[in-house]
């Protein structure tokens, strides 16, 4: 090993080693907050890349995140350069688009199918499913019942289309459209040669069960396959890993909190990791420092969470790594009359302190969305940098958008859902009409190309010639959609287009076109710069967030479950009564239920955030109703 790596590793504690030197068999990592777990899966690969530089197996990085496995293969590239080729890393869902465009056609997907990451699209196609079924008069009314968490549930759950529901739908009426409808879901997303977020999974899972040989090839080139937050996958996820891996593959290292699992809405479940080391006789690690919070925020955490009855068994506390000389205000708690009295005191104190820290990050944090937006907005008004943090799954700025779905007609020539998007976009930012009805004759007339008829509609008006060429060179005849790419961003980043915006307008552009280079330069690093698909590209991009990363300095508001995984100099935590946090739905459940305790979790993650202070807030009314402070904050010691 070269001295660089040597020097990183003498760094680790002695049990942060123990992980990284571990190489045969099934492990858990049981990693608290701010144990330096995300290190300890970096550097375990690395080391197994360095001493192994003459083979040729591959490592399988599974994580929950884009942003997560970014960090990470950045982080390799540094430890074992041009290790690339024998790596993957990326998300349960990325990882499940690159089996289905090599294999999906054993189970009915074409490799150019199109990742739908939007609900809308999605609750557009059960709206049309529906409504055909009921003028068939193949169901009853069923009213508005909202469906699509219905139809994720049952794929969740890998329950396929024609299955009967009788177990889990006893109305006759309900059960019988559910049955229908999903049967029609499936069979309108396979007509579009589409896939949705859960039937990655899905159609993956069945693929290897369906299909051994192609779960024993995977297990071939992948010799060690690691996966990060393992607490949070669902039983799709598992099943799915279960059938790649079968009995004969022991090399799974997992990294796991069950303190904090706060997602079993979406079918997370606390008894997950035990299922696992039972299943494959798995042995555990645990990496109890904690390197992020000061001690008392630490103490706070430990007090909390052991009021949890499901943790694992001989589950170790934190242990506080960080000390800081002056403790006096690391933690604050304030108590208001009302919630406009706690958000006008957390915006005038925001304000004082982000114009004297500017280096620093900041963040409000919530249970849920209804109090934030109200903290967020009066930041706004104040002129406070902030942004609220939410997934995008789709561009926002018409110039952007155009650019995506003039992609995605390149890539289906006659779907007129994303030649509708096109001529939209278009005419929003260039004021030019285009008659759709005209685009699609003249291209019916001819060969169907909705794309070249587009192309006939605005060769005639007053672009640039070189942008035209590029647009019929690249696209069109499908020379290179990364040259189009980038010819088109420099085109829309000129001053005849940049002056005609509005100034939140400008800044929406200008955030977009940053994500889109960093999207660019991610998906470069992962496929490199030539023999990629566009349809490859245009997955990829479905499956990517098009939020921008907010500036230091800038307040970000989150709900908590934005907030995992996350970490900032200053938290402020607000709403800390009963009914917000823990929530109305958990305490109707009662005390000792699992989802009171996922509300501690919730609570834990939210506190264990904090780099340097931690504010907590609570008003005695909100909205007029009288609220009693959090139980959570009895729990943890700071309130008797």
């Amino acid at each position: 090993m070269n001295d660089p790596f040597k020097t990183e590793l003498s760094k680790l504690t002695p049990v942060q080693m123990q992980a990284v030197n571990w190489n045969e068999g099934p492990l858990v990592v049981i990693a608290g907050p701010g144990s330096g777990k995300t290190r300890v899966l970096t550097y375990r690969i690395a080391r197994i890349l360095k001493e192994s530089i003459n083979e040729n197996f591959r490592i399988l990085g599974l994580t929950f995140t884009n942003k997560a496995a970014d960090e990470m293969r950045v982080r390799l590239n540094e430890l074992v350069p041009d290790m690339n080729k024998r790596l993957y890393l990326g998300t349960f869902h990325s990882f499940c688009a690159e089996v289905l465009r090599n294999h999906g056609s054993h189970v009915g997907v074409n490799p150019n199918f199109t990742i739908y990451s939007d609900s809308k699209d999605l609750d557009e196609i059960i709206k049309d499913v529906k409504m055909e079924l009921e003028s068939n008069e193949e169901i009853g009314s069923i009213g508005t019942t909202n469906l699509l968490p219905v139809i994720q549930y049952l794929q969740k759950n890998l329950i396929e289309s024609g299955a009967p529901l009788d177990k889990l739908i006893t109305n006759p009426n309900l059960r019988n459209a559910v049955e229908k409808i999903y049967i029609g879901y499936i069979n309108k997303l396979n007509s579009l040669n589409a896939l949705d977020f859960e039937s990655l999974i899905f159609r993956t899972y069945l693929l290897f069960k369906k299909y051994p040989f192609i779960a024993n090839h995977y297990r071939k080139i992948y010799s060690y396959i690691s996966i990060d937050e393992f607490q949070d996958t669902n039983y799709a996820q598992f099943q799915m890993i279960k059938q790649l891996t079968k009995s004969k593959f022991r090399n799974l290292f997992i990294v796991a909190d069950d303190d904090q699992l706060i997602y079993q809405w979406n079918g997370a479940s606390n008894k997950r990791i035990h299922e696992f080391k039972e299943e494959y006789e798995a042995d555990i690690i645990q990496l109890p420092d904690n390197f992020r919070c000061p001690s008392t925020v630490v103490t706070l955490a430990n007090n909390l969470i052991a009021h949890n009855k499901g943790r694992l068994d001989n589950k170790k506390p934190l242990h506080a790594m960080k000390e800081i000389e002056d403790n006096s205000e690391v933690i604050r708690l304030k108590n208001f009359l009302s919630f406009d009295d706690e958000m006008q005191w957390i915006v005038k104190d925001l304000e004082s302190r982000v114009s004297r820290e500017n280096s620093s990050t900041f963040a409000v944090i919530a249970r849920s969305n209804k109090l934030l937006l109200k903290v967020y907005e009066e930041l706004k008004k104040k002129d406070i940098p902030t942004v609220i943090s939410k997934r995008k799954n789709e561009f926002e700025s018409p110039q952007i958008s155009w650019m995506h779905s003039l992609l995605r007609l390149a890539n289906k020539r006659n779907d007129k859902k994303f030649l509708n998007e096109v001529i939209n976009t278009f005419e929003y930012f260039t004021r030019y009409e285009i008659d759709i009805e005209e685009v699609i004759a003249w291209s019916e007339a001819r060969d169907g190309d909705y794309l070249k008829g587009y192309y006939n509609c605005i060769s005639s008006l007053d672009f640039s010639n070189t942008y035209l060429q590029s647009l019929n060179l690249n696209l069109i005849e499908g020379k290179s959609f990364i040259t189009f790419i980038e010819d088109t961003l420099q085109w829309l980043n000129t001053d005849i287009y940049i002056n005609q915006m509005e100034e939140e307008h400008k800044e929406l552009f200008y955030d977009e076109f940053e994500v889109w280079k960093q999207l660019m330069s991610s998906f470069y690093y992962k496929y490199g710069y030539n023999n990629v698909t566009l349809s490859t590209f245009l997955q990829e991009l479905d499956l990517s967030s098009k939020q921008k990363e907010p500036d230091v300095g800038y307040v970000q508001c989150l709900t908590i479950h934005s907030a995992k995984g996350k970490e900032f100099d200053h938290v402020y935590i607000l709403g800390l009564v009963e009914d917000e946090l823990p929530s109305f739905a958990s305490k109707k459940k009662g005390e000792i239920s699992i989802e009171m305790e996922e509300e501690r979790r919730n609570c834990f993650v939210a506190i264990t955030r904090t780099l340097s202070t931690l504010t907590l807030t609570y008003a005695i009314r909100y909205n007029g109703w009288p609220k009693q402070p959090s139980r959570f904050l009895y729990e943890m010691g700071i309130l008797e």
